[in-house]
């Protein structure tokens, strides 16, 4: 038994363990969104689109203060991601020094909602080889029910 089934076992959730779920979440995102060949992108570039994509026209320094990834990587990708025209970038109308980004709407449609919509079982068999075919299919359903929790609260949280 791993340590993430030891905790959920006794039914407590720290944050180290919750970090750490969070990863592998990620790494299997990664993989369901075929992350592979040309269109592959690391869990940095990732980071910073979703950033970007929660906080548009936001400055580099920002964006690598809420990803906690270094200024010049932050920069670097979203210069890339500009060439590729996944993102725009413009000047700050107060401080012309500061480049803001954003996610380029037609990218946003062709790119993430494309991506997004697959589902996810294949890749939780693939990542997960040593579950059953009823552990997967537990493991899918429980995430639908945090994904239900977590919008709701979201939804809620908005409201306010």
């Amino acid at each position: 038994m791993n340590h993430i089934s030891q905790v959920m076992y006794h039914g407590f959730m720290n944050a180290g363990t919750l970090h750490n779920l969070s990863r592998r979440l990620r790494e299997i995102a990664l993989v369901v969104t075929g992350d592979e060949g040309e269109d592959r992108i690391s869990a940095g570039e990732l980071a910073i689109i979703e950033d970007v994509s929660h906080h548009p026209l936001s400055a580099i320094g920002e964006i690598a203060d809420r990803t906690r990834l270094a200024q010049s990587l932050v920069s670097r990708v979203v210069a890339a991601m500009q060439e590729a025209g996944i993102m725009t970038t413009q000047r700050d109308d107060v401080d012309r020094r500061r480049v803001l980004a954003r996610i380029d709407p037609e990218a946003s449609v062709q790119l993430f909602r494309a991506r997004g919509a697959r589902p996810v079982h294949d890749a939780l068999h693939r990542e997960l080889p040593n579950l059953t075919e009823h552990e997967i299919q537990r493991l899918e359903d429980l995430l639908t029910e945090v994904a239900d929790l977590l919008g709701r609260q979201q939804n809620e949280n908005n409201r306010g």
